[in-house]
């Protein structure tokens, strides 16, 4: 098995850099390249996502950004995937292959090498990923120390101080008893939000 490249880890969080060539020619039975394929498979994500509507790789609740890129190299094609996340490289795959197989499948099955099995066989999958994989050699994290459900977290209290704040502070506070009490049922309501 292919020893995959140290990846750049600041706190929490991780990142994965992967290279792959595009298949050439049709896909069997049909009338589109490989290229074309997933072109449309990546315009499907991408308008989906203007819309609003969820895609598969929101299920994947440990990314930070993902991104894949189509970039003609001389007379090959190559599909660059970039993303930063939470956690292990090892989870994080696991992910796809648990969560979102088929739609990756989509996605990688049209460049060359990609496992028969698809991301479903875990260790060809790994394997794959490892073959495939370039060392970033630059890496930066806005909020190293913070994964993605803890800002997350963080958003949603600063929302529900923030209406508690217009809630109970829109008039001058002249009950501080009841001030008061409010307050410590905010603290109580928004305990999940601790670390």
């Amino acid at each position: 098995m292919t020893s995959l490249q140290d990846s750049r880890y600041l706190g929490g969080v991780n990142e994965l850099t992967v290279i792959t060539t595009i298949r050439e020619g049709r896909v069997p039975g049909s009338t589109l390249t490989y290229l074309q394929q997933l072109e449309a498979v990546l315009d499907s994500i991408a308008n989906r996502e203007k819309r609003g509507i969820p895609t598969p790789i929101r299920l994947i609740a440990t990314i930070h950004f993902a991104r894949w890129i189509i970039w003609q190299d001389g007379e090959r094609y190559r599909l660059i995937f970039t993303s930063n996340y939470d956690g292990s490289m090892w989870q994080y795959l696991r992910d796809f292959a648990a969560l979102i197989a088929s739609d990756m499948d989509r996605v990688w099955g049209n460049c060359d090498g990609y496992p028969a099995g698809g991301c479903k066989d875990f260790d060809a999958f790994w394997q794959y990923v490892g073959d495939h994989q370039v060392q970033t050699t630059g890496f930066f994290a806005a909020l190293p120390r913070e994964t993605l459900h803890r800002q997350e977290a963080l958003l949603d209290f600063r929302a529900a101080y923030d209406a508690f704040l217009r809630d109970n502070l829109a008039q001058p506070v002249t009950d501080y008893q009841g001030f008061y009490e409010r307050f410590c049922q905010f603290v109580r309501d928004t305990q999940s939000f601790q670390r």
